[in-house]
């Protein structure tokens, strides 16, 4: 039996564009290709307010991070129902824009409200909701994300989910083409697949290292890129492995720890992973080492934590590199860090940065100095 194929969520959002009538109607733009979101977000605002000039009453914006004008105990239903009142000004339709939505911190009766809103907007055939998410916002690269229970409320609401998968190579390579034939550059598609490979599949950082390669041309007089040109000119992208963290943390090494952080962050990875595969590491140094100095053998604690030979030896290694005020001290700052990511409004990556920078050898000396 054929696999069922999924259902193209782009295509209504297309043919509403292309349509003379308002849009109307919610929709929902997300996935790990954030270019492409932006872009159809920057149409569907031109096509509801075709002249910004105008827009001043017809274009709002909220923030869900923000508080209402009645306070914090304003919902973001209650802020995007007000928003929605009342007849266009200067526009045919009305454009209301969301950002920061926190549907994954969203409980279930808040969830509720803000279908319960959107399901209204059918009688306000002028009124578009656009709502902009990062993929660590509204997770979308595993199709099983339709089975989450926000997916299926708000598609049940009447919104319109259009997640925008990472390009394929055969659907990235015209596009380059046509990106540098726009500043007068040629390039043959073997030299393109070169640069992709070497810049990764990210079309705002492909982009950005475009421009790059067209400055460079332009200057030197040219108008066709070579393959020596892409090493010459465009960034490696940087790739961190499955286990390159916990590498770095069993090893101490300060420069790969934040080297491999500072890709994962720039992939937008969520903080909280980030923590708890930090938290996880540590967690399992600091009860080894107590392990074996309250004279466990190293065959009872891979009974006792159900760990095979190879990462018993890999994780008794790494605690021989930290002491076991370290490691205890870096235990209790897990917790700090879980409750602060838990309860506190500043940004997560700050308290993961900070038990970060606890894992190296000068804080602990600081530390001591300072006892």
């Amino acid at each position: 039996m054929a696999k069922p194929q999924a259902p193209d969520r782009l295509a209504p959002l297309k043919d509403l564009l292309k349509s003379p009538q308002t849009p109307g109607g919610a929709w929902l733009l997300c996935g790990p290709e954030s270019y492409l979101s932006a872009h159809y977000l920057s149409l569907l605002r031109k096509k509801v307010i075709p002249d910004p000039e105008l827009g001043y009453f017809d274009h709002i914006r909220i923030r869900g991070s923000d508080k209402g004008a009645m306070g914090e105990d304003e919902s973001l239903a209650d802020r995007l129902s007000a928003a929605a009142e009342g007849l266009p000004v200067m526009n045919e339709g009305k454009l209301i824009e969301i950002s920061e939505p926190g549907f994954i911190d969203m409980k279930a009766t808040e969830l509720a409200d803000f279908c319960a809103v959107i399901a209204r907007l059918e009688e306000l055939p002028y009124v578009t909701v656009a709502i902009l998410c990062a993929e660590e916002e509204f997770p979308t690269t595993v199709y099983r994300a339709e089975q989450g229970t926000a997916w299926r409320a708000l598609e049940k609401s009447g919104m319109h989910i259009v997640p925008f998968p990472l390009q394929t190579e055969t659907k990235l390579i015209p596009w380059c083409g046509k990106h540098l034939a726009s500043e007068g550059i040629h390039a043959d598609p073997g030299v393109i697949s070169s640069m992709i490979a070497r810049v990764g599949y990210k079309m705002t950082t492909l982009s950005g290292e475009m421009q790059k390669l067209c400055c460079y041309l332009h200057a030197h007089g040219r108008n066709t890129v070579s393959p020596e040109d892409i090493p010459h000119v465009c960034s490696a992208m940087e790739l961190a492995g499955e286990f390159d963290l916990r590498n770095a943390i069993y090893s101490r090494d300060m420069d790969a720890i934040l080297r491999v952080y500072r890709i994962r962050k720039n992939e937008r990875v969520d903080a909280r992973v980030l923590f708890y595969q930090i938290a996880g590491d540590i967690t399992t140094l600091y009860r080894i080492k107590t392990g074996l100095a309250d004279g466990y053998s190293k065959e009872e604690l891979m009974k006792l934590y159900s760990m095979a030979e190879y990462p018993m030896r890999l994780a008794v290694s790494a605690c021989a590199k930290y002491s076991a005020e370290a490691l205890s001290r870096l235990a209790a700052l897990c917790e700090e860090t879980d409750v602060k990511l838990k309860s506190s409004p500043i940004d997560p990556y700050v308290p993961v940065e900070r038990l970060l920078c606890a894992l190296s050898g000068r804080f602990e000396n600081a530390v001591s100095e300072n006892a």
